[in-house]
């Protein structure tokens, strides 16, 4: 398998040479799906995520909260949409303090959009909370947040506010009333993903190709997430790291599944409260003997191939896998 892929990706080169030695050009995972073919389910959700974000550009509302995991693109929609918006949003997206974020606000209190981007820590801090209160929901005399200290210097101690907010955050903070009571004041979105939607993902972007690999390299690689990937929880930051881990490898003569499978070792899957769980690996391996069995019922070379390529693991491991699999299924039908 690594022979076939810098096979192909010397062809690849080759064929650049001919073509008056111009390069090809790179692709990366933010290439946009061909418009003649139809979003994913992923698009779709990111797509009416902008919709939320072009409503707070164009005034319609005053703010917007988005939550969801990592690497399903709240980010990349937001920054994008703002952009196409000609926005350029005001970004907080490190730690800050109660008077820190006042002071951000009086700065920026007119017709500008606040980015709090991950800020998680912060919605569990009360003043904050409060401050994000005022700032987004008003009475007759507009939006007028307040804030007393003796360390204010130069900054008034109320003004009124007359900006918005997109804040973001991996989860939406769990019994906290007060965190509560500032959702009611904003549009709410949550951007999820199954890994099948992130996949499809893929699937889609490996069809232009990366860099110096082509399509049928990309998806080589994609198909041996897909099958590797047992019930770890995938995300989108997958696709790249691990396509420049195979470009990386063919230069160096590395077996690119050793380094894209030391990468998703690291994932792990979600227990119902979403707290990462060790993967059952010994149950991977069985779930992929079967659907090598399954694929490859005559030929056991095919189904040795097959479970090495999806599990990263040698041919010894194999049959031993395998001898503890048929034995399952004998008892199974006892």
């Amino acid at each position: 398998m690594r022979g076939t892929m810098a096979t192909k990706t010397r062809r690849k080169t080759m064929a650049g040479k001919k073509n008056g030695g111009r390069k090809a050009r790179s692709e990366s995972h933010a290439t946009p799906t061909p418009a003649d073919l139809p979003r994913t389910a992923l698009e779709e959700k990111q797509a009416l995520l902008a919709h939320h974000v072009r409503m707070v550009a164009r005034g319609l509302t005053h703010g917007l909260f988005v939550s969801g995991g990592g690497g399903v693109g709240k980010s990349k929609v937001i920054s994008e949409t703002l952009a196409a918006e000609g926005v350029l949003p005001v970004l907080i997206n490190s730690h800050i303090t109660p008077l820190s974020l006042y002071a951000a606000l009086y700065e920026h209190r007119q017709d500008k959009i606040l980015w709090l981007d991950d800020a998680d820590s912060m919605y569990s801090n009360m003043p904050i909370l409060g401050l994000l209160r005022s700032a987004l929901w008003g009475t007759a005399e507009g939006r007028v947040v307040t804030y007393s200290s003796t360390q204010l210097s130069g900054v008034p101690g109320n003004f009124e506010f007359q900006s918005k907010l997109i804040f973001t955050a991996n989860a939406i903070p769990k019994r906290n009333e007060a965190f509560k009571a500032v959702l009611s004041r904003v549009d709410v979105f949550e951007l999820t993903a199954t890994n099948d939607e992130i996949l499809e993902q893929m699937d889609v972007l490996a069809r232009g190709g990366f860099g110096s690999l082509d399509a049928a390299a990309c998806q080589q690689v994609v198909d041996y997430i897909r099958h590797a990937g047992g019930n770890r929880q995938l995300s989108m930051r997958l696709y790249e790291s691990s396509l420049r881990k195979v470009e990386y490898a063919i230069a160096t003569g590395t077996d690119w599944r050793d380094l894209v499978r030391s990468q998703l070792d690291q994932l792990g899957s979600k227990d119902r409260d979403g707290i990462p769980k060790p993967l059952d690996t010994k149950g991977h391996d069985l779930r992929c003997m079967a659907l090598a069995v399954e694929k490859f019922p005559a030929s056991a070379r095919q189904q040795e191939e097959f479970w090495c390529e999806s599990t990263g693991k040698s041919r010894a491991t194999f049959f031993r896998v395998k001898k503890q699999f048929e034995a399952q299924q004998q008892e199974d039908n006892q």
